[in-house]
């Protein structure tokens, strides 16, 4: 009996301990899951919500940059984001006007950056010796300001009788100069083709 008081007084300290530290634990977690939770709803809950809207952004110097046409926009202010629903995106690269529709669309603050996403279809005008460029993507990031466009999904481009096919894209002056990538197949028209 004496042994084992003794045991017990001797690793008595060592059980408070661990105890303790048990606690701390669950108190931790405890007290962090409702604030993880609330982080989650607060991020997801957007300070207003829009009908039939026409959004304008413009350039550093002051001229019209873009304009985007959406039915629906929700914008969540915890990160800055606005979702646009069936977005129809209209600006002028390199003296060009552009069009750009999709199913949804995320634009960045400021307009800086526009993620499209689902059926995307873009279309640059051509000009006197140049026919206009289509293309077809699942998803595709414009930065208006900058001029720039980019996929790292399939995309199909056609200008004329000229067809490619990649697996991603980049394009500066967009769709003035572009980088296709991955796996790439293009078809260019036999010059007899081309002249009649």
């Amino acid at each position: 009996m004496y042994r084992f008081l003794n045991f017990i007084y001797r690793f008595y300290p060592l059980a408070i301990a661990m105890l303790l530290a048990a606690g701390a634990t669950w108190l931790e977690y405890a007290t962090r899951s409702p604030e993880s939770s609330t982080d989650a709803v607060v991020t997801q809950t957007p300070d207003f919500i829009a009908e039939t809207v026409r959004v304008t952004g413009f350039a550093k110097d002051g001229k019209l940059s873009f304009t985007l046409v959406s039915p629906r926009l929700t914008h969540l202010p915890a990160i800055d984001l606005t979702h646009v629903e069936q977005p129809q995106l209209q600006f002028i690269a390199q003296g060009r006007q552009m069009w750009i529709n999709a199913n949804h669309g995320k634009v960045g603050p400021k307009g800086e950056r526009i993620d499209f996403t689902g059926n995307v279809e873009a279309e640059r005008e051509g000009a006197p010796s140049d026919p206009p460029m289509h293309l077809s993507s699942e998803q595709l990031t414009v930065w208006p300001q900058e001029q720039r466009a980019a996929s790292d999904v399939p995309v199909r481009l056609t200008q004329g009788e000229v067809r490619a096919n990649a697996n991603g894209f980049e394009a500066d002056n967009v769709f003035g100069a572009m980088k296709l990538s991955g796996k790439v197949r293009m078809y260019l028209p036999s010059r007899h083709q081309r002249k009649s």
